[in-house]
């Protein structure tokens, strides 16, 4: 039996739209033990079956991959990564399902290969890199191959996510985006993701709250999260900077400490103040 840990990730950034992703130590637990059948442990019933669990999907898109016959294994599942709620819940189903397969098959594919199929299966790869890599990862594609850029983030940053209790369906989130964008829209949102690495290196919270002035999803799924244009209002008269995880309904405000906490708790929403997460980790039973 061993086990795979994957990390929340916390996308897009503001203005890095399905480009940048930041790992967080909120996790998820896989474990694998090779049976005589697969067998589902720890999920909700409707996804103790083949027909739909992602982690046997991902699993198994290895074994396609290197045209090879599946190991039947039981997958066990421990969860503390809140669903469809913009904390890369479902990309967690997709690395450890991917990273088992290459694990149990003795390591055929290197890091970056595991990470092109879990980019594929996603179809963008801005929450599995850095549930992968760890840290914060800004990524690109050319053909089919993902290229993933990875880099540091000053220990002076802390994390803070504000949980509503609603969930918000990427296929929502994505829906309300507008088809059609202004050029000066997208130059304001160029000139600012190039800055974002420096600005987390630095631990530079006045340039990173200069840089979360996103354009082109945040204007529209913020009217979906009630109370965001309040507590975004809130974080920037306090110093903090503050975005949309992922698609919603979290988000993530980030400070050089918690003395905001007492402010936000007025919103009723949960708060967790998770460190900065690893790449994804494998260990023997």
């Amino acid at each position: 039996m061993f086990s795979v840990k994957v990390n929340a990730t916390s996308a897009n950034l503001s203005v890095g739209f399905d480009v940048l992703g930041l790992a967080l130590d909120i996790k998820n637990v896989f474990t694998f033990e090779k049976s005589d059948d697969f067998l589902f442990t720890g999920f909700e019933k409707k996804y103790c079956n083949k027909d739909h669990n992602l982690v046997y999907d991902s699993y198994i898109k290895v074994f396609e991959k290197l045209n090879i016959k599946p190991i039947p294994v039981k997958i066990g599942f421990n969860g503390d990564i809140p669903v469809s709620r913009g904390l890369g819940s479902s990309s967690s189903l997709i690395v450890g399902g991917v990273f088992a397969a290459n694990h149990i098959l003795g390591n055929p594919l290197t890091k970056n290969e595991c990470f092109d199929i879990c980019a594929e299966l996603e179809g963008h790869p801005d929450n599995v890199a850095p549930a992968i890599y760890g840290d914060l990862v800004a990524s690109y594609k050319i053909g089919d191959k993902y290229y993933p850029n990875l880099y540091k983030v000053s220990d002076k940053l802390k994390f803070i996510t504000i949980i509503p209790p609603f969930e918000l369906k990427t296929e929502m989130a994505r829906g309300v985006l507008p088809h059609e964008l202004p050029y000066k829209d997208i130059v304001s949102n160029l000139s600012r993701i190039v800055n974002i690495p420096r600005a987390f290196l630095d631990g530079d919270i006045k340039l990173i709250m200069d840089l979360f002035d996103d354009k082109l999803h945040e204007p529209y799924r913020g009217k979906l999260i009630e109370g965001f244009d309040e507590i975004k209002k809130l974080c920037n008269s306090k110093n903090v900077a503050l975005c949309i995880s992922g698609s919603g309904s979290t988000m993530l405000a980030i400070s050089y400490d918690y003395e905001i906490l007492n402010d936000l708790k007025k919103f009723g929403y949960e708060l967790r103040t998770p460190k900065l997460g690893s790449g994804v980790l494998i260990e023997e039973e």
